[in-house]
């Protein structure tokens, strides 16, 4: 059955309201939570019992139903009224309907059928407008969480939300959740309570908003909001809908403009959950601090890396990855976007290993596309890790070693580190060897000449950093080693087809 809809009875005729309680009312969803007997004492008894639908009598002492539903009027999200006479009066039901009653009975000769049929009416009218007053909740709370200000906090006190106590659980997953599973299964219990309301804030993330019932102390408030994530946490973990996934709930605020902060609190508590165990809900402050990764030495990781990757030296990238994830998993604590963002970098600098061996069976973007995916959904470090080394042995594995003499994969580490003022006499030089020989034994390990593979790796350079920066062309230019703008923009239409400016357009999918 439906969550039964609280009544409020209000007659100063004791014999009256006996007979509507009387009446078999639990079992058609309806519970009697409180009496008045006159509109002032229903004034308050609204105010602390939250009914959904007051029946009160017209004509009582001290104020009478007419005088109380005006007053409700001026209420935010005022619960519905059924108005109860001993005689029909038409002025009195026009001025009843004028003021917004749900329905107009005379209870001389009310029967249970008649009370329960109207009460009913009036639930289904109460549904609708919940449906679309919830609707209309969950769109101003994502209004204020995402866009905090004092404007969208009173819109969503006017549209009837009052904090009080509340605090706010953040899922996060992997995946989106199936269609209708997240509101129709899995916070429907929750839900069903009538004291959280999910907000979906993007695919991935769901933002769950607690309140605490009247006059329930925080201890226990808080003890029913654990348990109720407790619940989701299990019923995720053992069905897994959509992969992974971390959660996070913050403490408990009491003020609707608070709300926002303790949003911010379960998202950094979220992101905290990064280095804890999967499924676990995150509920204290993280322990430890987030330690980023030394920006140059990633730097000189990725020339090692893409280096051995134009060497198809399968082991020596291994090697480079699995350093990289003891750094990240023991030395540092690199905050999530930042281990999100090395993951992808080492994954474009490995798709060299497609271009030294262009013949091998699975090509190397087949074999880093797991990892750019998992680096892109990733809540965990350790799910991050895992498909870092598994693709580490998978590399070992289809390119052991490789045949470039060690002079030559030298050189190729050395242009990735120094590839804008690199020259060949300085690379031979460096390597032990004369210009000419080192020139020959390069032609004949890559391919290609010393001067062509620096071109194209420069020009490989500027196709990163016109996709990933809003650096101007001639700066662009500089920065990789071709100082000449118009050279360099002539030498980038022959490399990608496009000239640098239609090239960025298209990259980041403006027309």
């Amino acid at each position: 059955m439906d969550q039964a809809f609280k009544l409020l009875l209000v007659d100063d005729e004791p014999l009256a309201l006996r007979r509507l309680r009387s009446f078999s009312l639990a079992s058609r969803g309806f519970v009697v939570v409180g009496e008045a007997e006159n509109g002032l004492q229903a004034l308050e008894a609204i105010d602390r019992l939250r009914p959904d639908i007051v029946v009160t009598d017209i004509g009582m002492p001290v104020m009478d139903g007419l005088e109380l539903l005006r007053r409700l009027q001026d209420k935010p999200a005022p619960p519905k009224v059924v108005l109860l006479t001993c005689y029909e009066d038409f002025a009195k039901a026009q001025s009843a309907i004028r003021y917004g009653a749900e329905d107009y009975l005379t209870k001389v000769l009310l029967s249970e059928e008649e009370f329960v049929k109207s009460l009913e009416k009036t639930a289904e009218s109460l549904r609708k407008e919940m449906a679309g007053s919830e609707r209309l909740l969950r769109l101003q709370l994502r209004e204020l969480l995402l866009y905090p200000s004092e404007d969208n906090a009173a819109s969503l006190k006017r549209a009837g939300f009052d904090a009080g106590q509340a605090a706010i659980a953040v899922i996060r997953t992997e995946r989106p959740l199936p269609s209708g599973y997240a509101e129709q299964e899995l916070f429907a219990e929750a839900a069903g309570e009538g004291r959280c309301l999910p907000v979906q804030m993007s695919a991935c993330v769901w933002c769950l908003v607690f309140r605490s019932a009247p006059h329930v102390r925080d201890g226990e408030f808080y003890g029913r909001y654990q348990a109720q994530c407790a619940r989701i946490g299990s019923r995720l973990r053992k069905e897994q809908p959509a992969g992974g996934f971390v959660a996070a709930a913050s403490g408990i605020c009491y003020r609707t403009e608070d709300l926002p902060s303790a949003y911010r609190c379960a998202w950094e508590r979220s992101e905290a959950g990064f280095y804890e165990e999967q499924g676990e809900w995150i509920e204290g402050d993280p322990g430890r601090s987030w330690v980023p990764y030394p920006a140059e030495s990633f730097r000189r990781l990725l020339a090692d890396i893409g280096s051995a990757a134009a060497a198809g030296d399968g082991e020596e990238a291994a090697g480079l990855l699995r350093q990289w994830m003891a750094a990240v998993s023991e030395a540092y604590r690199p905050e999530p976007g930042q281990a999100r963002q090395m993951a992808l970098e080492l994954a474009d600098r490995l798709d060299g290993f497609a271009k030294a061996s262009p013949d091998e069976a699975g090509p190397a973007p087949g074999l880093t596309e797991r990892l750019r995916r998992k680096a892109n959904e990733a809540l965990h470090a350790k799910a991050l890790l895992e498909e870092a080394g598994a693709l580490a042995d998978l590399l070992a594995r289809r390119y052991p070693g490789g045949s470039m003499r060690k002079e030559i994969k030298e050189a190729l580490r050395l242009i990735a580190r120094q590839y804008a003022d690199i020259e060949l006499g300085e690379a031979a030089r460096r390597v032990n060897l004369s210009p000419s020989w080192f020139a020959a034994l390069f032609r004949n390990e890559t391919g290609r000449s010393f001067h062509d593979y620096v071109q194209q790796y420069r020009l490989d350079q500027a196709r990163k950093l016109l996709e990933t920066t809003d650096l101007k062309v001639y700066e662009i230019a500089q920065r990789v080693g071709i100082p000449n703008s118009r050279y360099f923009s002539r030498l980038f239409l022959e490399h990608a087809g496009a000239p640098p400016l239609d090239y960025r357009k298209r990259a980041s999918g403006s027309t």
